[in-house]
């Protein structure tokens, strides 16, 4: 399921690009990160593409690299040289009128399924919000040889919907996010359609919908 996760309570502030805010970095951990657009569809992305790579600030690799951490606190690393850094990936930076999204994607350990974490980062006020909102994508994309690749049951259900986009779901005026992916559990498949909004500097759920898809193919 799509799950939020309550971030630490200290929050990363002064973040914006360009500040001269300063945090203590591990050594030879890079933060990675490039541009995308509204709406989102990951399938289109190059995740190595050096014309539109970015460089983000102190502040905001802080707590990248946070998240990161919290992400693979649970993993069991069978071989002592991995760790946190082995599950990272890269991150997608979008941006929006009153908010910038980063899109943290992620390598599960040891099956390399990939999930993310997105964050929203609030511009007016330079800092993120409270929550950070799992957005697991490994039934949609494979992540093989540096690429994201549309996974098996993307194809076959010819499911060609953005990732992320921008809504006004509540009719008042405001932006919400709509997130949509593919939930997939060996027998049963649907399609996960989650609206999230912020407000109050947290994330508020406007609504959650399962939807089955293609079930009947895979008992014939």
């Amino acid at each position: 399921m799509t799950i939020l996760f309550s971030c630490s309570n200290r929050q990363t502030k002064n973040a914006e690009a360009g500040s001269d805010d300063k945090y203590e970095q591990p050594n030879e951990f890079h933060i990675s990160a490039i541009d995308g657009k509204l709406p989102l569809y990951l399938g289109e992305l190059k995740l190595d593409d050096k014309h539109n790579s970015i460089q983000l600030n102190d502040g905001i690799v802080f707590k990248i690299e946070e998240v990161i951490k919290d992400y693979a606190k649970d993993f069991e690393f069978y071989d002592s040289s991995q760790t946190f850094k082995d599950t990272y990936i890269n991150t997608i930076r979008l941006h929006d009128s009153l908010l910038t999204i980063f899109v943290v994607l992620l390598k599960h350990y040891p099956t390399g399924d990939l999930n993310s974490r997105v964050l929203f980062y609030d511009n007016q006020k330079k800092e993120f919000i409270d929550n950070v909102f799992d957005f697991n994508l490994w039934v949609l994309y494979d992540f093989e040889n540096g690429e994201l690749k549309p996974a098996g049951l993307k194809t076959l259900f010819k499911i060609n919907s953005p990732e992320i986009e921008v809504v006004d779901f509540n009719k008042d005026k405001n932006h919400d996010y709509k997130f949509v992916r593919l939930f997939h559990n060996g027998t049963f498949n649907a399609i996960h359609t989650t609206i999230l909004t912020i407000k109050n500097n947290r994330i508020d759920t406007l609504f959650f919908d399962e939807k089955p898809i293609g079930n009947e193919e895979l008992l014939d």
